[in-house]
């Protein structure tokens, strides 16, 4: 028996989408709804969508992962994007991504990327610097009850560059280091992140609080996804820029 291409084709995509499988993307900047490279000493959005970033007290300029990036003095300096980056937080698929380098210790976790109302585990993400424990501490929550467990990865060098990827992806949500898979959490059913504060980097309200301190370092190429990136496409991003490439001694 004989079969077209065409028909084969169309079987082959038939059992793909029956499957539930991903599609393929082309390359990095599919579903790239904010890029942040901070290579002109600002927060601007260079995907070209409108998400600028505003930087509020004493945020510096200095060597980043490429050219330039933000740093942070872990008192005042912070960064909210009022844009239309924060559509996407719901209940869709996203990928978050940013290097940083931890440039000071302190008791209490230190804010990184943040969008939540109030300090509780409602309708929030968080994602926090533990340098007492060596940890990025990474929660994603609708109540206490309904959110992605053990997602917070340990990291093996608390004072050097990092590459951090946070993908959440229907019932599950993944964190990777330097471009290798750390943590899993799963839920039976989706966890809705709708709230109405800003996407931020440095300003969790548990600064606020006192339960939390800004970040004290430098943060680099930050991006965000409107799709859950595959390990593959994880690992392609980091080797744009491996850590083991970044020139530490420099001048801003």
């Amino acid at each position: 028996m004989r079969f077209s291409t065409t028909a084969v084709l169309m079987f082959a995509a038939w059992l793909l989408f029956i499957s539930g499988a991903p599609a393929p993307y082309d390359n990095l900047d599919e579903g790239l709804v904010a890029h942040y490279t901070f290579n002109h000493c600002d927060a601007r959005d260079e995907s070209g969508l409108g998400s600028h970033g505003e930087m509020i007290g004493n945020v510096g300029c200095w060597c980043g992962v490429e050219r330039k990036g933000l740093l942070f003095d872990g008192r005042e300096a912070y960064l909210r994007f009022p844009g239309p980056v924060n559509q996407y937080f719901t209940e869709s698929n996203f990928t978050i991504s940013f290097y940083f380098k931890p440039e000071g210790y302190s008791l209490f976790p230190q804010s990184m990327i943040s969008k939540r109302e109030d300090c509780d585990e409602y309708n929030m993400l968080d994602i926090l610097f533990n340098s007492r424990d060596a940890r990025v501490e990474t929660l994603v929550h609708e109540t206490p009850e309904k959110y992605y467990p053990e997602l917070s990865p340990d990291l093996q060098d608390k004072g050097g560059w990092v590459h951090y990827v946070l993908v959440r992806e229907g019932f599950k949500a993944m964190t990777y280091i330097n471009g290798q898979l750390q943590n899993e959490g799963y839920r039976c059913s989706g966890v809705d992140l709708t709230n109405e504060a800003f996407f931020s980097f440095g300003n969790s309200p548990c600064v606020r609080e006192g339960r939390a301190t800004r970040f004290k370092g430098v943060l680099d190429e930050l991006r965000v996804y409107d799709r859950a990136l595959s390990a593959d496409e994880v690992l392609e991003l980091y080797n744009l820029l491996p850590i083991e490439n970044i020139f530490m001694d420099c001048d801003s």
